[in-house]
């Protein structure tokens, strides 16, 4: 879909203690063969804050920074990939609009793994297409990953998971970045991935905790199904995406100054094939962010769009691109346009 007038006005970040993989290995976190080839420097830790305080503590910086005011906001969507917000059966969006934007404006909560973030950028941008009047709408995303629920070296694999809460705001109006499209697809061919061949759980943990998506990837390819079917699948779907949203956006590869993917070792994401196949060299990507970070869930893309802009990195008529992907299977992109060199202090990512 092509955008009219949608903008950044502002963005931020709450990271954690940035913790040494090295360290995971040394004390048998972390298998030291999978280090060295996901190539990971560090990840996020997370020690006290909740998932939903980290929300909230992101969405103010992004308040601070933003030019709208508090009664123009009439959306506020939080996103989440594991799930869990630091309690069963509540509303963490409720919980982070009354610490931050107050008001009557509806608070939801969304939940596409870790195509959430780009997911919601597409839908908050039709609601304020769709109103009469400008406005204004906060979008945060917010994951940990602890146990007993979820090892974050090992639940996984080429995923070390790290935490972290971010925040946008999007608006009809003047921003730091022009929203030019965005594209949200699926291929639900391969939903089983993250699901396993095992029977249905009556209650959370019942299979076992900590998750093990290793297992259920085991059984998912015990059914008969081709690794290299699943793979292409993956390649082509995110692909895919790229491509509509791009070509919507009226922009070609040479257009675009810098890729913000979702963060994954090298196990996972081949850089050497992205640029043999995509045409996108690694230096043009968040790569380096990405393995000082681990992957944030629904954030990296936020987090890599946000740290391009308090860097510096992309300054006026440089075009981003933002690239994800979520278990289902999802995918999505988000292509922008820098307008303007943001006026923040500090930095947050």
């Amino acid at each position: 879909m092509r955008w009219n007038e949608v903008y950044v006005d502002a963005s931020a970040a709450r990271l954690g203690r940035r913790e040494d993989v090295r360290q995971a290995v040394a004390e048998g976190r972390y298998d030291a063969e999978e280090c060295a080839a996901d190539d990971l420097v560090s990840v996020s830790v997370m020690d006290d804050t909740s998932q939903a305080d980290m929300a909230v503590e992101a969405a103010r910086i992004a308040l601070d920074r933003s030019r709208a005011a508090h009664e123009d906001f009439s959306l506020v969507v939080h996103v989440t990939s594991s799930g869990f917000q630091g309690l069963d059966h509540w509303s963490p969006a409720a919980y982070i609009q009354s610490r931050t934007v107050g008001g009557q404006a509806p608070a939801i909560q969304m939940q596409q793994a870790s195509n959430g973030g780009v997911a919601a950028i597409d839908l908050v941008a039709a609601h304020l297409t769709a109103r009469p009047q400008a406005g204004a709408a906060l979008i945060t995303t917010s994951d940990k990953y602890q146990m007993p629920m979820f090892d974050r070296y090992r639940s996984d694999k080429g995923l070390p998971r790290g935490d972290g809460a971010t925040a946008l705001v999007l608006t009809r109006g003047p921003g730091v970045a022009r929203l030019l499209s965005t594209t949200v697809i699926s291929d639900v061919t391969h939903e089983g991935v993250y699901r396993g061949a095992g029977p249905w759980a009556a209650a959370a943990g019942e299979r076992g905790w900590p998750i093990d998506m290793r297992r259920r990837l085991k059984e998912y390819l015990g059914t008969g199904v081709d690794v290299k079917d699943l793979a292409k699948a993956l390649a082509v779907g995110q692909q895919t995406a790229m491509e509509l949203a791009m070509g919507e956006a009226g922009v070609g590869l040479g257009d675009v100054a810098r890729f913000v993917y979702p963060h994954a070792g090298r196990t996972v994401v081949d850089w050497d094939v992205v640029q043999e196949i995509a045409g996108i060299h690694v230096d043009q990507t968040n790569w380096e962010l990405g393995r000082r970070l681990g992957h944030l869930g629904a954030g990296d893309q936020i987090a890599g769009l946000t740290q391009l802009l308090e860097s510096g990195a992309v300054g006026p008529g440089d075009k981003v691109v933002l690239s994800s992907l979520g278990h289902g299977y999802t995918f999505g992109c988000a292509v922008l346009e820098i307008v303007a060199e943001p006026q923040w202090s500090g930095a947050t990512v």
